[in-house]
């Protein structure tokens, strides 16, 4: 299980050093692409796999088309250098506003880890901790 938030600084080049409690725990077949709220999303190999299994059908709908595409052109295997960083994608940077040399917020999710630009997850935070109450109890209700 993920859980905790780090800041972390990305470098020139888009290397991002995984937090060492996280790292353990992302094994081969780990995929990094992009997730709601359009930040990076790391997916360890289980979740990555329920992902491909939900949009594999032979006769997708557009929906469905429009998320494959959006998930898998966006992805790239989560390899770790001798430093224990990942490389992001410019094109993952990009879509995600991941400046070089920025902070993020490597926040565990639970089943994965998501990449935020630090100016978007404050605000994101602070707004899902005021309404924290109002949120697990709409959960209950279900």
């Amino acid at each position: 299980m993920f859980v905790g938030t780090h800041r972390v600084r990305v470098d020139e080049k888009g290397r991002l050093a995984i937090p060492v409690g996280f790292r353990k725990q992302l094994t081969e077949g780990t995929h990094i692409s992009i997730g709601p709220e359009n930040v990076l999303t790391i997916y360890p190999p289980d979740q990555w796999q329920a992902l491909l299994n939900r949009l594999d059908s032979p006769l997708p709908s557009a929906e469905t088309r429009a998320l494959s595409r959006a998930l898998f052109s966006m992805a790239s295997a989560c390899e770790f250098d001798g430093q224990g960083r990942v490389m992001l994608s410019q094109e993952q940077r990009r879509q995600a506003g991941i400046e070089p040399r920025s902070t993020v917020a490597v926040v565990g999710s639970g089943s994965r880890v998501e990449i935020w630009p630090e100016p978007n997850w404050e605000p994101y935070s602070d707004d899902a901790r005021g309404r924290f109450t109002e949120l697990a109890d709409k959960l209950e209700a279900r």
